[in-house]
């Protein structure tokens, strides 16, 4: 009786997980070797020249699925060994890996290689530059169930797109979806594609700072792996040494892809993945804002489609390759939407306490992605709250203001907490950096430059960057200057949104005084931090995107057929526009096949803001402990940022030990065993290049562990927000119990 209650999607639903659990007990299948050798064995030498010789190992078979090729070997002075495997045939990019190399001073390498069909020759390639083939101590490759769990998130990936698509199907067959909805769904997720174009390749561009936020992923991925939850100190940065990044910039977005590149995924795919799914949430965020303003399907398209295809967003994601900000141009959206209903909306309705919480997701969101970002939408949003301050200390608007404000606080205080303390106590290289002149603001010519292409010049019209608000908002504001609307509610709407548009666009140009107004008190701190003052473009695009939905909601109720053909075109430009940029992204970059991190080096760290203050970062390198004679040290180990270490100080003297970690603030000594002598304990003075240095008292003898811990206060806000998203979310479920017993009588 049971299998005649199921239909066919009932049906579908236990083959679909049937399937994925058939191939989720093979994800936890161990490693198996298929190739291990000796550096004295590693195979036939190809090539012999002054300076390094080649040599290709013993061929294998390798079939689908991801392998790891995994060496040890003992350091020396300016030598390095590099490492790929490759094959005499197989079938066009069969075969995925970059190789790595292997530094002066390091001793370990590990990368991933991507195997699409069968190779039945495969091998080792090695290049020994300064070094000799019997400083491998070992050198294997394993084959992973990392190729299951790839194809593990790929079919659940699947699954829940067909299943979707079917719910929909069945959604508008019984009528519940409008046609109205059908064409928003069509077509912004067709915008989306057209946005991802670039991307839809099997390579990238590595172009402005993709190469920081690619190893931001990376050495977050390093991190995770250690469960170090949430993660302050990325060990792999800097040789070893680590870098403070996750305490300075948020990285809670950035987990995401970590996660895809623990499962198997290639740096590359996971970077991919992660873009795709901030420009989809983007649109659907931006066009759900808007409905809630507008209230019409097609002026709230209008507007996302606008925003997803802004030039200015697709510059930061393939020109600048600035994650920070793409990621907090989703959220800019939530924020418009928010302030803009407490504003307008009645405060009697019964729904007026909920248009906080679109402030409070947006808001969480900028902070957790790109802080610059924040300080100017809070400037905006304290423009807007001064402009309007009669409905400002309106008693509700303003509880409700109060309360967005600190429910954000509270449940971001794990992040921003220990960020001001570590600032408070320590200087890093980012006060030097604010100190600098701004630079790289936007100029008239390229503002009137309306045809968005890759650009590859500051200055001018030709190839210029694409830093502007695009064709069709501009169209869309001349539109408006000559078509005088109403006083109500959308022309009111309308001219503030026009007006903040023009604003945003004054501010980001060369053409204000910026470095005269870094030298005013509390505001020139803020003006340092900013750096580029193009950055208010993306604030400028969120403006005006919403002006379009508002404007483009005017003409269709109240214009006439000119005006309305007038749209139709201005919405076709947008398209063309962003079409012809992204073709340009796509095809005038030169190509990266990027499959391991492991290539790319570990020092991409673009100004390096915050590394301690006099870093020389040229100077850092893989290297042992360093020790002041007398004592001595053995049994060494070190992961990330923990590390052990034994220690003998044969002396009546206390003596000095730097270890490879850059010297910040939160380390801690425990001891694992002391046979003797007081306990050793960190200086406040630093080694070489900051170095962790920790003084060691006469006659010591012990085991140590030192890792980096924080401070008790990082627990504090931790346990704060935790708490705080405890509550929210029990009020929430308390409140949706209320309203289906409600719907119930």
């Amino acid at each position: 009786m049971f299998h005649k209650k199921l239909d066919r999607f009932g049906v579908l639903l236990i083959i679909e997980a049937a399937l994925l659990l058939i191939v989720l007990l093979t994800c936890f299948r161990g490693e198996k070797q298929i190739y291990s050798v000796l550096g004295e064995n590693i195979g036939e030498q190809l090539l012999e020249c002054d300076g390094y010789r080649e040599f290709a190992g013993e061929t294998m078979e390798l079939l689908p699925g991801v392998y790891q090729l995994r060496m040890q070997v003992d350091p020396g002075e300016e030598e390095t060994i590099f490492a790929q495997v490759q094959c005499t045939q197989a079938y066009f990019k069969t075969l995925r890996n970059n190789g790595a190399t292997v530094l002066p001073g390091d001793t370990d390498l590990e990368f991933n290689i991507y195997v699409l069909d069968r190779i039945p020759e495969a091998y080792v390639f090695c290049r020994f530059t300064g070094a000799d083939a019997a400083g491998i101590r070992n050198l294997s490759v394993y084959r992973t169930s990392m190729g299951n769990r790839i194809l593990f998130v790929l079919l659940l990936s699947l699954f829940v797109i067909l299943d979707f698509l079917l719910v929909f199907r069945r959604r508008i067959l019984a009528g519940r979806v409008t046609v109205k909805r059908q064409v928003v769904f069509w077509t912004l997720w067709a915008g989306i594609l057209v946005a991802f174009f670039p991307y839809l390749t099997d390579y990238f561009s590595l172009t402005g700072d993709i190469d920081y936020h690619l190893g931001r992923i990376a050495f977050l991925k390093d991190a995770l792996e250690q469960w170090e939850i949430p993660v302050r100190m990325q060990g792999t940065w800097l040789y070893g040494h680590g870098y403070a990044t996750s305490l300075f910039c948020g990285d809670l977005f950035l987990y995401f892809p970590a996660c895809l590149m623990l499962s198997g995924f290639s740096i590359m795919s996971a970077y991919k993945i992660f873009v795709f799914a901030v420009t989809a949430a983007g649109a659907w965020i931006a066009y759900h804002c808007f409905f809630r303003c507008v209230k019409e399907e097609y002026a709230a398209l209008f507007g996302s489609m606008m925003y997803t295809l802004a030039p200015y967003r697709l510059f930061n994601i393939y020109n600048r390759g600035a994650v920070g900000e793409f990621l907090a141009m989703a959220f800019l959206p939530m924020i418009c939407c928010g302030v803009y209903l407490l504003y307008t909306e009645n405060e009697s309705c019964s729904d007026y306490r909920k248009h906080k919480w679109y402030i409070i997701w947006g808001m969480s969101g900028l902070l957790q992605s790109h802080l610059i970002t924040s300080e100017m939408t809070a400037l905006m949003m304290a423009l807007v709250c001064a402009l309007f301050w009669k409905k400002t200390f309106r008693r509700q608007t303003f509880i409700q203001l109060l309360e967005a404000i600190g429910i954000t606080l509270l449940i971001n205080m794990w992040f921003w907490l220990p960020l001001l303390y570590m600032i408070r106590i320590d200087t890093y290289q980012f006060q030097t950096v604010i100190k600098e002149n701004m630079v790289n603001g936007t100029v008239l010519a390229g503002a009137l430059q309306l045809l968005p292409n890759k650009g590859s010049a500051q200055m001018g019209m030709w190839q210029c960057e694409p830093i502007q608000l695009g064709a069709g908002a501009l169209l869309f504001l001349l539109l408006y200057m000559l078509w005088r609307i109403k006083g109500h509610k959308v022309g009111r709407a309308c001219r503030f949104l026009a007006l903040l548009s023009v604003l945003t666009v004054i501010l980001s140009t060369a053409y204000l005084p910026w470095n005269m107004l870094k030298g005013l008190p509390l505001i020139g701190y803020f003006i340092g931090s900013l750096q580029f003052p193009f950055r208010w473009m993306a604030i400028a695009a969120a403006a005006a995107a919403m002006f379009s939905a508002f404007f483009y909601l005017e003409v269709y109720r109240n214009g006439g057929v000119r005006l309305r053909i007038f749209t139709a075109v201005v919405g076709l430009v947008v398209i063309m526009s962003a079409v012809y940029h992204v073709n340009d992204c796509a095809f005038q970059a030169a190509p990266l096949f990027l499959y391991n991190v492991e290539n790319m080096g570990t020092v991409g760290f673009v100004n390096g803001e915050w590394l301690l203050a006099g870093t020389e970062k040229n100077e850092i390198c893989y290297h042992e402990p360093m020790a002041e004679k007398g004592l001595i040290w053995r049994d060494y180990e070190k992961r990330g940022t923990t590390v052990d270490i034994s220690l003998e100080n044969t002396t009546e003297e206390t003596l000095h030990l730097e270890l490879p970690l850059m010297g910040y603030k939160g380390y801690e000594i425990a001891e694992a065993e002391n046979g003797g002598g007081a306990s050793p304990n960190i200086t406040e003075e630093r080694g070489a290049h900051n170095d962790l240095r920790i003084e060691v008292p006469a006659g010591y003898k012990g085991r140590i562990q030192v890792a980096w811990r924080g401070f008790a206060i990082f627990r504090i806000a931790e346990a704060v927000s935790l708490a705080s998203l405890l509550v929210i979310l029990i009020m929430w479920g308390r409140s949706r119990k209320r309203k289906v017993q409600n719907e119930g009588k």
